[in-house]
């Protein structure tokens, strides 16, 4: 399948640029997508206006010559009607009062991503869930670097803006996407492959509730046609309930607990694969070859052989890829071992289940750091499991560091310690470094967003790794 784009052109030149050209266009939000869409757009001719929340912006960049306008400040959400295409940042929801004034006035509400998907020559794979986004997308794109495809490109919600490197893709490539339910909600149209992980809650400061944010990520799934494929995972009802909209007519599950009619799945020893109903199975590889730890990397790494083998991977690419493939910084990663302590920087565990997922992969004393900004998450499950692994100590940092306490406590009866008061990534490792003995590991994952005392997740994990072996 190759995208089709609403402005009548594979790519867009001059011609669908004349066509934007004739709108009043305005990019809401400056992130890394904008400046990214702010260049492409520039490139093209476009003139575009620029409204932000923030007073100032950084001034010097070669496309600001195509801004009509600047609308900073906290009114910047004022002049949004007077013009007819609005890109939203994913920050801002499209249920956003603002937004809804915009359309309710005429506006057209899109974003970086649709227009991504409207204007892409080449095939698109999908890949969606609460976690383990960026590793199974890295994982597909990995196994199809020696593929069928001349070339695989990554992008999407792991970093890369993919109207970045739209101008380089040709129709025989292919783009694999990581999508974020920010990124995927206002979509008109869906990866020719959709990949849903398991989907639990997240973001529930941005999203009305648990069924709003389902809600937004049915997309990846709803405009699927004939020709298209979908793999969900089995074993989790709300990845089964996305699958059941799409009507694309190869559906393949994935599973770590159960035998699948067509896809993979893993009977605790071996991966297998079918590829339909009635085929034979193939055994890929010993479970102990795979090298990222815990059983939601086992799901990822299923997810990703699935998509993997669905469009055309041998079994020898794939292998050899599980074999290599180690991870992605953040998630998970193995920082170094000082004085017998080992420590891991698993800073994109964003969410409660991340940091249980990320408790229960170790068998020896874990000293865990959590907590951070709020994103209104449940932190039930993750005071039981610190319970449940009596774990040695949490030390706690951020604004969620009193709601973790309150769940640890209302979770059972915990031998550990819970250390309070961090107020930086330096206090907090040195905390569990006075509290660690040879043999424990001590795990950065947090649970929760970064905002506040970081940057981002990326400069959280960083922090974390250059104070653990100081």
């Amino acid at each position: 399948m190759v995208a089709n784009s609403a402005l009548g052109v594979g790519r867009m030149g001059r011609e669908g640029a004349a066509q934007l050209e004739s709108h009043k266009v305005a990019l809401l939000g400056l992130g890394v997508e904008k400046r990214v869409l702010g260049q492409f757009l520039h490139e093209r001719g476009v003139q575009f206006a620029v409204c932000d929340a923030r007073s100032e912006v950084a001034t010097g960049q070669d496309w600001h010559a195509s801004v009509s306008a600047w609308h900073l400040g906290p009114d910047y959400y004022e002049y949004l009607e007077n013009y007819e295409l609005i890109f939203r940042t994913p920050g801002i929801s499209i249920l956003h009062p603002h937004l809804r004034r915009a359309r309710a006035g005429g506006s057209q509400i899109s974003s970086q991503t649709k227009l991504f998907f409207e204007l892409s020559p080449a095939p698109i794979l999908g890949v969606t869930g609460t976690k383990g986004k960026g590793t199974t997308s890295a994982l597909i794109t990995e196994i199809l670097q020696e593929g069928l495809y001349p070339r695989v490109f990554l992008g999407g919600n792991i970093g890369l803006p993919p109207i970045g490197f739209l101008d380089q893709l040709r129709r025989d490539d292919l783009v694999v996407l990581e999508l974020s339910s920010f990124q995927l909600q206002d979509l008109d149209r869906s990866p020719y492959l959709a990949v849903v992980l398991n989907v639990t809650e997240d973001h529930l400061d941005y999203h009305a509730d648990r069924d709003e944010y389902i809600a937004a990520k049915q997309p990846i799934c709803a405009h699927q046609q004939e020709g298209d494929v979908v793999i969900y995972n089995c074993d989790c009802p709300q990845s089964r309930q996305l699958a059941a909209a799409s009507a694309a007519p190869r559906h393949l599950a994935f599973s770590v607990c159960q035998e699948v009619e067509a896809g993979v799945w893993c009977d605790g020893e071996s991966l297998y694969w079918r590829s339909a109903p009635g085929a034979d199975a193939l055994r890929l590889c010993a479970v102990e070859e795979v090298r990222l730890p815990g059983k939601h990397n086992l799901e990822n790494v299923a997810a990703a052989v699935a998509a993997a083998a669905a469009v055309g991977a041998t079994s020898v690419q794939i292998v050899a890829a599980i074999r290599h493939f180690k991870g992605l910084a953040h998630r998970l990663e193995d920082v170094g071992t000082r004085d017998g302590v080992r420590y891991y920087n698993d800073s994109l565990a964003t969410t409660p289940e991340a940091a249980v997922a990320a408790i229960q992969v170790f068998d020896d004393p874990v000293i865990l750091i959590a907590g951070g900004s709020s994103k209104g998450a449940d932190f039930t499950a993750l005071g039981r499991a610190v319970v449940e692994r009596q774990v040695r100590a949490v030390i706690l940092l951020g604004e969620e560091a009193a709601r973790i306490e309150v769940a640890i406590v209302g979770g059972g009866t915990y031998a550990g310690e819970i250390v309070r008061g961090c107020a930086d990534m330096a206090a907090a490792v040195a905390a569990a470094r006075n509290r660690a003995r040879s043999g424990d590991v001590v795990l950065l994952s947090p649970g929760c967003a970064s905002f506040g005392l970081f940057a981002d997740y990326k400069d959280r994990g960083r922090q974390f790794k250059r104070l653990a072996l100081e």
